[in-house]
């Protein structure tokens, strides 16, 4: 005779707070990633461009740091150490210093103070929208120069293995005119908007940022919540029909939410060589 019995399946009120405790884990588990893990997380992208120059130049651009909005000195500091660790010749900057300048109640020139310590030859910068509006228009020159970094405004430097950088006005409040620029050689277009590009010809490679890379990135959603000016490029390598490159850096920092998710903050490492 069969003696087994069946398991007593626990009470249906017991099962329910389990699977609500799970529930409840994974939501931190999540929310701790988010806020805490992911934004602290900074990639090196590492680029190889070649192109036509003589002997090779190493640079660094990162850009979107929003200090104020989760980010602030000391997240600043680390991400200075870690640019000067790759030993660029040259860093450029690609906008949004502070998320709100006018409501950040931090240490302003402590954190200018800290981008100023960043050890390059070179140091070049575009302003963002956030470095426009909240009361920073015509602050936004005067802290690149205490920093120590030439700002680009439609205008254009030379880099050595006759490299042209040229750096385009900002998109959304400005208009950016640097087509007339562009001509034989190596030209290198820094741009905060990406989407600059469809209006720019004649550039062998452009770097923005601005999109954050989605900021909170799903990769089967189709409808993304992204900025204007961030609707065609918004996240890593594109290639252009005239043969010309973007590279849409995700930033370091955030906004509208300090929360991150498959979008790790960035900053790109390039080689630029000849071919």
């Amino acid at each position: 005779m069969d003696r087994t019995r069946k398991k007593k399946k626990p009470p249906f009120l017991l099962r329910l707070l389990k699977k609500v405790f799970q529930l409840v884990l994974v939501v931190l588990g999540l929310a701790v990633y988010m806020t805490r893990i992911e934004p602290s997380w900074v990639q090196v992208t590492e680029l190889d461009i070649a192109g036509q120059v003589e002997g090779s130049l190493t640079a660094v651009a990162f850009g979107d740091t929003h200090i104020g909005m989760g980010k602030d000195v000391e997240e600043l500091e680390e991400l200075v150490a870690q640019i000067n660790d790759l030993q660029p010749d040259a860093v450029f900057f690609l906008g949004d210093l502070f998320d709100n300048y006018g409501a950040y109640t931090g240490d302003v020139e402590g954190c200018l103070s800290i981008l100023a310590d960043i050890q390059a030859e070179y140091k070049y910068a575009v302003r963002g929208n956030h470095d426009v509006g909240g009361g920073a228009e015509f602050l936004f020159p005067d802290w690149m120069e205490s920093a120590g970094f030439v700002l680009l405004e439609n205008a254009c430097a030379e880099l050595p293995g006759g490299i042209r950088l040229i750096g385009a006005a900002n998109a959304t409040y400005y208009t950016p005119n640097v087509e007339e620029m562009t001509g034989e050689g190596f030209d290198l277009l820094l741009s905060h908007e990406p989407d600059v590009a469809d209006s720019i010809s004649n550039v062998e490679l452009q770097l923005s940022g601005h999109s954050h890379g989605g900021q909170v990135y799903l990769p089967f959603l189709v409808d993304r919540i992204l900025p204007r000016g961030a609707q065609t490029y918004f996240r890593g390598y594109y290639e252009k029909d005239d043969g010309g490159t973007i590279y849409v850096n995700r930033g370091v920092g955030m906004s509208m939410l300090p929360v991150r998710f498959f979008s790790r903050p960035e900053i790109t490492f390039l080689t630029i060589h000849g071919e």
